[in-house]
């Protein structure tokens, strides 16, 4: 696995290097400025799906009068947080970002994360960047939610790590290792990080109206460490997705964009072991998209057999937790949703969007709610010489 995670790291490094176009830095060289980030955020998931021994397998040796009253069960994010940066740039290739990253929920008297951010990003050109310390963001992947779960915005938003960025008007690549549980010798806990690659292309528009994107995206999620006590085998769970999206602009977008398209999903365990739930499985995804002026809507059809990503939306997962002593083996859901996206200034977005999810072999609806308020904005201070 070592030699596979140096080769892609090298062959990303390469093809980042190419890259025509990056995002405008905000501050100019000598300039210190502050950055603040805040989301308020309410994500009510109104989940209902029952355990029925009948379409439920035991997984392991444990009695079968286990006590498991539910599957996947609702439950409600609300809260804020909240990310202060001071940011300096020394030259026009270096950028210095120190603050903090704050997540409270409500009804807690106490912050629930308190943790420093702190992060280097050397520019290699106008386009391609990398980044040590403290990433930009969990929703900056762009990721599919059956993969990596979209309302890890909320929960996980500050990962620690390296970040390889580059993007043009054709091409987004993201190379990155989140670094989540640091271990000391000796220590009774596992070793935990992510290392993952999110590549995406959009063609050039064909006949004036037609246009494609091919998106690619994997990732491996480790638990292990040599150097430590803790009793479990180690284990690397690998997710693979890839696809094709078509687009069409009607009325030369006039009247919006409509889009179908088809995504695979594989993943597996490394190494495969007799004693595990399910060692590897698979999906496809179909989706149906409309995109005008503020508004989303998407339709989709989800088909999965023994998948499982450990980062993943668990309402789409044949398990909802690797240790569980249950799986569905096979896994039908219709989910619509629609999204109104409103941006009153430059630097607030208001978000408001409500899911739905249709267990065709429970047939059992779920849905989940959104609501948030994401405010981002460059305060510039001072220029130091």
């Amino acid at each position: 696995m070592r030699y596979l995670l140096f080769i892609t790291i090298f062959f990303s490094i390469i093809l980042k290097l190419n890259g025509q176009t990056n995002e405008e830095k905000n501050i100019k060289p000598d300039e210190l400025a502050l950055r603040i980030k805040s989301i308020s955020f309410i994500k009510n998931n109104e989940y209902f799906n029952p355990i029925s021994s009948s379409k439920f397998v035991m997984a392991s040796s444990r009695p079968l009068f286990a006590d498991k009253s539910k599957w996947i069960e609702g439950y409600t994010l609300i809260g804020f947080f909240f990310q202060p940066e001071l940011i300096y740039s020394p030259s026009s290739r270096v950028i210095i970002r120190a603050g903090m990253h704050l997540l409270k929920y409500s009804g807690e008297d106490k912050f629930s994360i308190t943790r420093p951010v702190f992060s280097t990003t050397l520019f290699f050109s106008e386009n391609t960047s990398l980044t040590l310390g403290t990433l930009p963001g969990a929703d900056r992947h762009g990721l599919f939610d059956p993969h990596f779960n979209s309302e890890r915005m909320y929960s996980n938003y500050a990962e620690d790590g390296f970040q390889l960025l580059s993007t043009n008007d054709h091409i987004f690549t993201d190379t990155w290792l989140s670094w989540e549980n640091y271990i000391f010798k000796g220590t009774s806990e596992r070793e935990i990080f992510t290392f993952g690659e999110s590549f995406l292309y959009k063609s050039m528009p064909l006949a004036g109206f037609l246009s494609f994107e091919v998106p690619i995206q994997f990732q491996f999620k480790h638990y292990g460490g040599q150097i430590t006590n803790y009793p479990e085998h180690v284990e690397t769970f690998f997710n693979l997705a890839t696809g094709i999206r078509i687009n069409f602009d009607i009325g030369e977008k006039r009247f919006g964009q409509a889009g179908i398209e088809y995504s695979y999903f594989r993943n597996s365990v490394i190494p495969d072991r007799p004693y595990t739930i399910i060692s590897h499985g698979n999906a496809s995804w179909f989706g149906l998209n409309y995109n005008f002026r503020s508004i989303t809507l998407r339709s989709s059809y989800w088909k999965g057999h023994d998948f499982y990503a450990p980062n993943g939306n668990p309402i789409y997962a044949s398990i909802m937790d690797f240790q569980s002593d249950y799986a569905i083996h096979s896994r039908r859901v219709l989910s619509n949703s629609v999204f109104l996206k409103i941006l009153p200034e430059s630097f607030l977005e208001l978000l408001l969007g409500v899911e739905t999810y249709y267990d065709m072999c429970q047939k059992r609806m779920d849905y989940s709610i959104t609501l948030h308020l994401n405010f981002d904005k460059l305060l510039r201070l001072a220029v130091l010489n």
